[in-house]
């Protein structure tokens, strides 16, 4: 990832080290939150002297606030302006208190970007449309909303790279979806759905579903074959079809062809993925998703990559808790003056909420 020097000096000014600023600047580009273990990650340090300098003074400058959802460690949020303006980036909201599920997204996001710092992400939605309308010629029209259409806006700011994965170490866009809860596939599903029009017109593309170690990677990779790659499409749609005339007693519209076929399918397709994606097709929300594609609306020799990772998560800092950022303790900085330590109070003002841009 590329960051220019103009930017760290900036952030040097302040007292922070040359790695505290390059830290720094990946928190407020990317997440806007951040624990301690992210930053010893980053640093290569073990906790102690390293991290408790860092932390003192982002509470001197009034840089962050640390939050407790738990006993067992601190949330902090980089909310000054001081360092976005530092930055150039005082558009961002990631300086915004936001939901709890925004939060471990973000958190999510950090995890996966800072394992991964040799890509080259795109730092806002007007830089990944220009990559894919000037750079791979796609049509304005795949990410504007009109007539209905949703198009792609890229509105969960999902990290987006290019990035050079083994064996070939080709560069390659990479589209990443995070999944901090894992607790069901129907936001999973959806997103699918929405990018597929851009999935389909690349010749090649890697596709990385990011999660906890006791997320969906089996089911996410069964899913975006389907809805994606389109692998055994016809099968899951006959499944559909003739379940559905059994259920609704056609029977004069099956043939025993088919019930040979539902019986077998009904083994095959037994998760609960399929499932929640026979609950859409009974609804009719999956409209043509499981209508095979023609050969021509798909680039010949199409190459998909598609890996499921698993990151520690952050249950440990959040536990149960459905707290919002600014309910209970907070640690924040009194001023740039003031004691190096900051100070413990109870937050009284309701957090605001914002839209991610």
């Amino acid at each position: 990832m590329t960051i220019y020097e103009s930017q760290l000096a900036n952030l040097r000014g302040f007292g922070y080290t040359e790695v505290e600023a390059r830290f720094l600047y990946l928190v407020a580009t990317h997440s806007g939150y951040f624990t301690v273990p992210q930053f010893l990650a980053f640093a290569r340090a073990k906790s102690g002297k390293r991290n408790a300098q860092f932390i003192e003074k982002l509470f001197r400058f009034g840089h962050a606030r640390g939050q407790r959802y738990t006993r067992r460690s601190v949330l902090y949020h980089l909310g000054s302006r001081e360092i976005y303006d530092a930055i150039g980036k005082a558009h961002l909201r990631n300086r915004r208190d936001h939901e709890l599920a925004h939060i471990k997204i973000r958190l999510l996001a950090l995890d996966y970007i800072l394992a991964h710092p040799d890509d080259n992400y795109f730092e806002t939605a007007q830089q990944k449309r220009t990559y894919f309308m000037e750079r791979l010629g796609l049509n304005e029209s795949l990410f504007s909303r009109s007539n209905g259409h949703q198009g792609i806006t890229f509105t969960d700011r999902f990290p987006l790279c290019i990035a050079y994965p083994a064996p070939e170490y080709m560069a390659v866009v990479t589209f990443t979806y995070i999944d901090p809860e894992h607790r069901e596939l129907d936001a999973y599903i959806s997103h699918l759905r929405t990018y597929r029009p851009v999935f389909r017109q690349l010749p090649t593309f890697q596709f990385v579903y990011v999660s906890t170690a006791s997320g969906f990677q089996n089911e996410a990779a069964k899913l975006f074959s389907l809805l994606v790659e389109g692998t055994g499409l016809s099968d899951l749609s006959r499944y559909f079809d003739v379940r559905t005339k059994w259920n609704t007693k056609q029977y004069s519209l099956v043939t025993e062809a088919d019930l040979i076929f539902l019986n077998e399918a009904k083994k095959h397709f037994s998760e609960p993925i399929f499932e929640t994606l026979y609950g859409l097709w009974r609804r009719n929300q999956l409209p043509t998703d499981l209508q095979p594609e023609s050969p021509t609306s798909v680039p010949t020799k199409q190459k998909i990559l598609f890996r499921a990772v698993a990151v520690p998560g952050h249950e440990a800092i959040f536990g149960d808790s459905t707290k919002r950022w600014g309910d209970g303790w907070q640690i924040r900085g009194r001023s740039r003056a003031a004691s190096p330590r900051g100070s413990l109070s109870r937050s009284t003002q309701s957090p605001q909420r914002t839209a991610d841009a």
